[in-house]
């Protein structure tokens, strides 16, 4: 069953809407992209969308019509928030002393956005016009990519599934509405969704009408890759633009070898047929990205509401039968309802793997090499290991938080500085203080260096850094074994698909991760 829907794959990729050199099929694009204030539309939002123009460029998909709504659109004021580049060598006295007074970031600056070419801002209704304007040009056969590197929202406790876009004066843009909008394009037309906000996952629900499942599948097919679940905060949204980890940068890196910053990229083509798939670069996304996401695609969330693992917590699926369109509310560990030849969850990691498509086996043997697991090992041993690590994060944050609770360090230092300079003891006057002058740092920055508490709160400073260290690092391994693992039940769950769906549910299975399989325009 699995190498008959890897064949039907294949076959349905080589026929994807992508290309368009004989006139008959053609690429759209749609890009979501900035903040909802300008305190919240950070400088690595707007390189993301600059990147994403220079992909398109690079890829000779520049002339394909490009939509592009970022954050306050025209407005001319200064909308965008910018760090400056920091010193490589030591903080200067000032910095200390602004550190040690606990003063808010001053190395932030604002500016008007550079994004060119833009047809307005990230408004609910800018939105609605542009892909009203999009519709009127789409054909069956069409395909339009949505991408979206901005904020989101979470999802209500009743709707877990609808979080949002936040738009420009904070104000959300729901998943089902934008699910309903996508609702009004023509028959026949591909929708490919990119999406970097946080709680972004609630969008791969977009593959139902009006993102209810419940009234059925999109009569057009829409796929999606997504940087993280519905129910976690993505990572991003920087005031700097040195350091691109976050999913899209890997993601749209992979079609050009290099990621924002000029990270090569290599071993992405997974199987080797001379170009690089959607699902290919969202492969390349989930190993070499260190981040908090845990990036998924539409098959993911499709596979657990149709499928399911006997004797493996799953949530609880949906299931229709052709003789009533009653909906069957299963869990994946009914031994009644769940037919004795599923395939479970059992075996080594590089079986399962070696069972999934090329790109899902690079991500789970991508992922192992990284966790310095044997791919020999069981799919017990590897709970048991992710088990163990869970409890490393717990104790890590504990030790974190036992660190960084107590400022009577700073506290103390703070009281020496003010009982021997008066002067410094308002923030506000520094900048006529003679103490401060340039002439004089050199020797203040010796005189505050000799202070009793200055030693004791330069260590405290950096044990509090190496336990956020720790921590950071224990939650990054943590996040990689989610991913292998999530990685690794798409692929059981795929082979059992057959045995619990109907005929239409795995065929329409098929529709998407041909579309996922894809590739973006020509060689």
């Amino acid at each position: 069953m699995r190498r008959f829907i890897a064949g039907a794959v294949l076959c349905l990729t080589w026929l994807g809407p992508a290309q368009d050199n004989a006139g008959l099929a053609k690429d759209y694009f749609l890009t979501i992209g900035g903040g909802y204030a300008p305190s919240g539309n950070q400088a690595s939002l707007e390189a993301n969308v600059l990147f994403f123009q220079q992909v398109l460029v690079e890829r000779q998909l520049a002339d394909r019509p490009h939509s592009i709504y970022f954050a306050d659109g025209f407005d001319t004021q200064k909308d965008l928030q910018v760090q400056q580049l920091k010193p490589s060598d030591a903080p200067t006295v000032l910095q200390q002393l602004a550190s040690i007074f606990r003063l808010d970031n001053n190395d932030l600056f604002y500016r008007n956005h550079q994004v060119p070419s833009i047809s307005g801002g990230i408004r609910s209704s800018e939105i609605r016009s542009g892909l009203e304007s999009i519709r009127g040009q789409l054909k069956a056969g069409d395909r339009l990519i949505v991408y979206v590197t901005a904020h989101g929202g979470s999802a209500r406790a009743d709707d877990r599934d609808n979080t949002s876009i936040t738009c420009w004066g904070n104000k959300p843009l729901s998943m089902t509405t934008f699910s309903s909008w996508l609702d009004e394009l023509p028959r026949g037309v591909t929708v490919v969704s990119v999406m970097a906000q946080c709680y972004c996952g609630g969008f791969a629900n977009t593959l139902f009408q009006g993102g209810d499942p419940e009234q059925g599948f999109a009569t057009n097919t829409r796929c999606g890759f997504f940087a993280q679940q519905t129910d976690l905060p993505a990572a991003g949204c920087r005031p700097d633009v040195e350091n691109d980890e976050e999913y899209s940068s890997y993601f749209w890196g992979a079609f050009l070898g290099r990621s924002r910053s000029g990270k090569p990229a290599s071993g992405i083509d997974s199987n080797g047929d001379g170009r690089i798939s959607l699902a290919e670069a969202h492969a390349h996304a989930v190993v070499a990205s260190d981040t908090i996401d845990i990036p998924l695609r539409t098959s993911d969330v499709f596979l657990r509401r149709f499928s399911r693992i006997p004797g493996y917590e799953l949530a609880h699926v949906l299931v229709k039968t052709e003789e009533s369109d009653e909906d069957q509310t299963t869990t994946a560990a009914d031994p009644v309802l769940s037919p004795p030849n599923l395939t479970q969850m059992t075996g080594t990691i590089y079986e399962v793997a070696a069972r999934g498509r090329p790109d899902e086996t690079r991500i789970v043997v991508g992922l192992a090499e990284k966790l310095q697991i044997p791919v020999s090992s069981t799919i017990a041993e590897l709970t048991e290991r992710y088990t163990r690590q869970q409890q490393v994060v717990r104790e890590a944050r504990r030790a974190g938080y036992r660190r960084g609770r107590g400022s009577s360090s700073r506290r103390r230092l703070m009281a020496e500085i003010v009982e021997k300079w008066p002067e410094l003891e308002n923030p506000s006057q520094w900048a006529g203080s003679d103490l401060l002058a340039e002439e004089n740092q050199a020797a203040f920055a010796n005189e505050l260096q000799q202070l009793p508490g200055f030693a004791e709160f330069i260590q405290g400073q950096q044990d509090r850094e190496r336990a956020r260290e720790r921590a950071l690092d224990a939650e990054l391994s943590e996040v990689k074994f989610r991913r292998l693992l999530q990685q690794l039940e798409s692929i059981v769950l795929a082979e059992n698909l057959a045995l619990v769906a109907t005929p239409a549910v795995v065929e329409h299975f098929r529709t998407v991760v041909a579309a996922e399989e894809d590739s973006l325009g020509k060689l």
